[in-house]
C-alpha cells in the first residue's frame, strides 16, 4: 500500500479517531474522556495523527509524537508513532509498512519504543536497528520489611548496597535542599537544556513539553522536585507515588549536575524508588551513585533515510527516559 494512503488528520476527525480507538484498541484500563484531546491536540510540539481511510470508514489510525533531536551540534527531527491501530479486515495488507514510509518521508528519523522481541523481529525486516535496552533502576534507601514476594530479596540487596555506598556519597557529596511542587520548574537553559553528555543522544524537550506531558496530565498526578545548592537550582526531577513507592520518571538538568539530583531525590523520597530508562551513560550514573539497574525487557527501535543518521541510531549512546515514550500515552 502506499504512504499516500495515510493522510494527516484534520480537527473535525477528532471525535470519530477517538471512538475508532476505542473500539480497536486493546488497553488495559480504559483511557479517560480528554485523553485524545491532550494527547494529540493539546501537545505544545505538533498535532500529527495520520489517518487511513477507506470511503467513509476509518481503516487505520497513528499518532506521531514530535520531537527534537541535537546530533553533533545539528537539530535533526524525529517522531515517536503511539496507539497505531488498524482495524481487522484490513490488518496484513501493508497499512503499518506505508505509515513507517509516510514518517520518514516527513521526518528525519522515525522512534518506536518499548518494542517486544517479536516487534522487534518485525521492526528489523523493516530496516530498523536497536538505539538501546531498556533497563529498570531500583534503590531501597530505608530498611525492607519481611514480606512473602519476589521483590523483597531485590530490596535487601539494594538496600545493603545503598548502605555500603553511603560512606562514598557523604565525602563526594554536598549538601543540598529539595522542593517539591505541582507545577514545573520555570524555563532556564541550565535545566531544559542539553541533559546528555557530547556523544549521547536523546530527544531534547522544552518547558512547554514538560508542562503538558506531567503537569497537565489528565489522570497520572506528577511532583516536580527541584534539587539546590544553595539558590542555584541544580536540576529537577520528575516523580509520582505508585502505592508505597515513588516511580522516578524523568531528569532534567546538566549531566554533571544529574548525580547531585539523585543524591537529592533519594534523600527526600524515603524507601522503594524505581524507574525505567535506556541508555549506558545513565546506567554507569546510576551505579556510581548506589542504585541498582536491572534489563527490564524491550528496545528502543529507530531508523532514517539518511545513512549517515542512521548509522549514528545504533553507534551512539541513546538517553532515554520512560516518562519520555508512549508506555503510557
Amino acid at each position: 500500500m502506499s504512504p499516500d494512503q495515510w493522510h494527516s488528520m484534520e480537527r473535525r476527525e477528532t471525535e470519530s479517531a477517538e471512538r475508532f480507538l476505542k473500539a480497536h484498541a486493546h488497553q488495559r484500563t480504559p483511557r479517560p474522556r480528554g485523553w485524545f484531546a491532550w494527547q494529540y491536540v493539546g501537545n505544545p510540539d505538533g498535532f500529527d495523527v495520520r489517518v487511513c481511510r477507506d470511503g467513509d470508514s476509518i481503516a487505520g489510525i497513528s499518532g506521531f509524537i514530535p520531537c527534537r533531536l541535537e546530533i553533533d551540534g545539528v537539530v535533526r527531527t524525529g517522531a515517536f508513532s503511539t496507539n497505531t491501530v488498524v482495524a481487522p479486515p484490513y490488518r496484513r495488507q501493508g497499512l503499518g509498512r506505508a505509515l513507517h514510509e509516510t514518517r520518514l518521508r516527513d521526518y528525519d528519523c522515525a522512534l518506536s519504543s518499548g518494542q517486544s522481541a517479536d516487534n522487534r523481529r518485525l521492526y528489523e525486516q523493516l530496516g530498523f536497528v536497536v538505539c538501546g535496552d531498556y533497563r529498570r533502576v531500583f534503590v531501597q534507601t530505608t530498611l525492607p520489611t519481611f514480606r512473602f514476594r519476589a521483590q523483597t530479596l531485590s530490596e535487601w540487596r539494594s538496600w545493603l548496597f545503598w548502605r555500603f555506598w553511603a560512606r562514598r556519597r557523604a565525602r563526594a557529596g554536598r549538601a543540598v535542599r529539595v522542593e517539591v511542587e505541582r507545577r514545573a520548574p520555570p524555563d532556564d537553559p541550565t535545566l531544559y537544556g542539553p541533559r546528555f553528555d557530547g556523544l549521547a543522544v536523546g530527544p531534547r524537550w522544552e518547558r512547554s513539553h514538560v508542562v503538558w506531558r506531567y503537569e497537565r496530565h489528565p489522570y497520572f498526578t506528577h511532583q516536580f522536585a527541584s534539587v539546590f545548592d544553595g539558590e542555584n537550582r541544580l536540576g529537577f526531577a520528575v516523580v509520582r507515588k505508585c502505592q508505597a513507592a515513588t516511580v522516578l520518571v524523568d531528569l532534567y538538568g546538566k549531566p554533571a549536575n544529574l548525580p547531585l539530583v539523585l543524591r537529592g531525590i533519594a534523600d527526600r523520597f524515603r524507601g522503594l524508588i524505581t524507574g525505567v530508562f535506556v541508555g549506558s551513560p545513565l546506567d554507569r550514573m546510576f551505579r556510581r551513585e548506589g542504585w541498582l539497574t536491572f534489563r527490564a525487557g524491550g528496545q528502543l527501535m529507530g531508523k532514517s533515510n539518511d545513512p549517515a543518521l542512521h548509522r549514528r541510531l545504533s553507534e551512539r549512546a541513546w538517553c532515554f527516559f520512560a516518562g519520555d515514550s508512549d508506555s503510557d500515552r
